[in-house]
């Protein structure tokens, strides 16, 4: 039985069909927009989905290019792997619904480049009947239009500013809901929802107050009419 030695792996060639590579890419760029849209219609997340979405294509025809090329060499895997290794990703996911998706999209990526399209578009078509059933028959959550506060802060004024929302909140007559609340180096990135409709006008008066607020570094900003489940 023939064997590879460490000089076969060395001098392997990698011979990658034009255009198989280009229907990969197509495949993997497709179902990667089909996902971008059910993501965009469906998703429950509260933060920017067409910001957040707008990655899906690329990272799906990254991925499909990536598997393409190692699939047809043990010593680029292993190169791939050791690469990896040393890069670190700091963007933090402040939803576990956008950590399913990427993976989804990853997946497709998968699939494509290792040439099984099939797998591709069963996976996004899977992908959309669950997604759209879900949301269609789920009776236990109700979603509602709601004003979305996102504030980042240096950490060593955290607990002043609750103090003062609790101030502002009894003021104004509003409720918020603490969502998210991620540390970002020395910052935390909240995420509040303001659990009833507010008009306009106590709408100002809760942006004038908090613009009050003495602060270092202090951002903050309403969104008006988010999905978002109650």
């Amino acid at each position: 039985m023939d064997t590879l030695s460490i000089n076969d792996l060395k001098n392997f060639e990698i011979n990658i069909d034009f255009f198989s590579l280009i229907i990969s890419i197509l495949t993997s760029a497709i179902c990667a927009y089909l996902i971008k849209f059910i993501y965009i219609k469906f998703a429950k997340s509260i933060n920017n989905k067409e910001n957040f979405s707008d990655t899906f294509v690329l990272l799906a025809i990254t991925t499909t290019v990536v598997i393409t090329v190692v699939k047809f060499s043990l010593a680029l895997s292993l190169g791939l792997v050791g690469a990896l290794s040393i890069v670190r990703f700091r963007a933090a996911i402040k939803e576990p619904e956008e950590l399913i998706y990427l993976f989804l999209i990853i997946g497709v990526g998968l699939a494509s480049g290792s040439g099984q399209y099939h797998i591709s578009f069963i996976l996004t078509s899977a992908a959309f009947i669950i997604i759209f059933f879900d949301n269609k028959f789920r009776k236990n959550r109700i979603f509602s239009s709601a004003e979305i506060l996102n504030v980042e802060i240096n950490c060593e004024d955290y607990e002043k500013l609750k103090k003062e929302l609790e101030q502002i909140t009894k003021n104004t007559k509003i409720e918020l809901d603490l969502k998210s609340i991620i540390k970002q180096n020395s910052k935390f990135e909240i995420i509040y929802i303001i659990k009833k409709q507010i008009d306009s006008d106590t709408a100002n008066l809760v942006i004038k107050k908090l613009n009050d607020l003495d602060f270092k570094d202090f951002i903050f900003s309403i969104s008006k009419d988010i999905h978002v489940p109650l």
